[in-house]
């Protein structure tokens, strides 16, 4: 009968010891934890500035594009009128020789 005793208070022991573990567990790591959610919310905050700039970028950088098709399109169309003045002043002449 002894022996019964003597698992219960084993048992008992156990679970006291398993629990003081637990506790002290608990205690080391929610330090540790808490500078991990911290370090991830960090983390999180520049990941969304890096998004928000990178929506800045494709914008501006479509703004540019834009730019340069406009100032292409005038470029090409001014050199197509230079091109055009030699026959433009010739037909000048002839019709001032009539």
């Amino acid at each position: 009968m002894w022996i019964v005793y003597a698992s219960i208070a084993l048992v008992v022991i156990a679970l006291i010891m398993l629990g003081t573990a637990l506790m002290k567990t608990l205690k080391t790591t929610r330090p540790i934890v808490n500078e991990m959610n911290q370090t991830v919310a960090n983390i999180q905050s520049r990941m969304d500035n890096i998004s928000s700039e990178a929506s800045q970028l494709q914008e501006t950088q479509g703004e540019i594009q834009g730019d340069i098709q406009y100032k292409k399109t005038t470029i090409t169309s001014t050199i197509d009128e230079v091109k055009r003045t030699p026959d433009v002043l010739k037909e000048f002449f002839r019709s001032m020789k009539k």
